[in-house]
């Protein structure tokens, strides 16, 4: 499969002949009125597991403000299936910006009186939304990136939002009041795991993933901690990262090694089962990290490069650790650098996230889980100062 993300042509054709092509249709196209009866709404993310679980929360906006509109998502090939697993669609229609050709029939296949175009940097996204037999259209203005000017309401895209936020004020554009956060519902199979264990999810994914990875020696004293503390350890991951886990697990004590179990591979319904379940769950920054928060499951979120208050949980069970390097943070929508390059995950120390996790975990024993509204949040704050 042709994949969008670091596919050199791709990038080139995005830029070079996406930018120039939005330019000139938006030159000679008119702005359009908001159909007065709606009844067909368009909703485009073309990639990114994170971001379309990010989407359940202003879906079920969207499906409060138009309780009887039919919702259509009009997904990449990388995000189709959790497009399926989103509660409030009626529709996941797959349009693939690896293959333009393809993505842009698909986009012509279905009618709508609005389409939202989620995307926010992509050319590709916002040409097909423009090639769409839409009657209206809403999307992102993103600084620097030439993509808006096809839009029939062009909303502006901030580095200084959390990114449900940005997706929220184009669901305003609509009318319609946004307050739901990103929620999942927990597929039907079960754990395969009967004893009490701990997810860690090691290997981000992207463009710049790697330097969103923590050292693997911390990884081996976590999962050695929780070992001790009588909890099996899960390690989740792709396909891909199956023998990267293989090779950790095999560094590790031999008392932690035998209950150290890789389930890298797995279908992405059954790794949201197996997160479900988890008595916590540790991840770096990527979707994994996303779909555990939108379970509402006690998690720990790693972030270096990329800010927590751009990209963090949203769950009332979480925290978040941001690197204390005040070049933290630098990334926004993926492909940003700087050089020298900091080493953001380097300076986050395993006793911060030893001490983050166990205070989850005792919050757990406490309480059983934490519920909306729980005196909470202050004491969560504590353990990462």
């Amino acid at each position: 499969m042709i994949k969008f993300r670091g596919n050199p042509a791709l990038h080139f054709f995005d830029r070079y002949i996406g930018i120039p092509a939005l330019a000139l249709a938006g030159s000679v196209r008119n702005k359009r009125a908001l159909p007065a009866n709606i009844t067909k709404i368009g909703l485009l993310k073309g990639g990114a597991i994170g971001d379309t679980v990010l989407l359940s929360a202003v879906i079920a906006d969207l499906r409060q403000a138009f309780p009887r509109a039919e919702l259509i998502l009009f997904a990449g090939e990388s995000n189709y299936e959790m497009g399926t697993l989103l509660d409030g669609l009626d529709r996941v229609v797959k349009a693939p910006a690896s293959r333009p050709v393809k993505g842009f029939r698909a986009m012509r296949s279905i009618p709508v009186d609005v389409l939202l175009d989620f995307g926010q940097w992509t050319r590709l996204e916002a040409l097909f939304t423009m090639a769409s037999k839409a009657a209206f259209t809403i999307g992102f203005q993103t600084a620097d990136q030439h993509r808006h000017h096809g839009f029939d309401v062009a909303v502006n895209h901030s580095f200084t939002n959390h990114e449900l936020e940005n997706y929220r004020a184009l669901v305003r554009a609509l009318g319609a009041k946004t307050s739901h956060l990103p929620s999942l519902r927990t597929p039907s199979p079960s754990s395969p795991i009967s004893q009490p264990y701990v997810v860690c999810h090691l290997w981000p994914g992207g463009r710049r993933r790697k330097l969103k990875q923590w050292p693997s020696d911390r990884w081996l004293r976590l999962i050695s901690d929780f070992h001790k503390q009588g909890l099996s350890v899960v390690l989740t991951g792709g396909s891909s990262d199956r023998s990267q886990n293989e090779s950790l697990i095999i560094s590790l004590p031999e008392f932690a090694r035998v209950r150290t179990i890789n389930l890298a591979g797995t279908s992405l319904s059954e790794s949201i089962s197996l997160l479900a379940r988890a008595q916590l769950v540790v991840s770096v920054d990527t979707g994994i990290m996303h779909i555990a928060s939108a379970l509402d499951v006690p998690l720990v979120a790693l972030h270096g490069p990329t800010s927590s208050a751009r990209w963090g949980p949203l769950n009332q069970q979480s925290i978040a650790i941001d690197t204390p390097l005040p070049e933290g943070g630098f990334i926004n929508l993926g492909w940003e650098e700087m050089l020298p390059t900091p080493h953001c995950m380097e300076a986050i120390s395993y006793e911060v996230v030893l001490r983050a996790s166990n205070a989850l975990l005792q919050l757990q024993h406490n309480y059983g889980s934490i519920t909306p509204g729980q005196d909470t949040g202050e004491r969560l704050k504590v353990v990462v100062q």
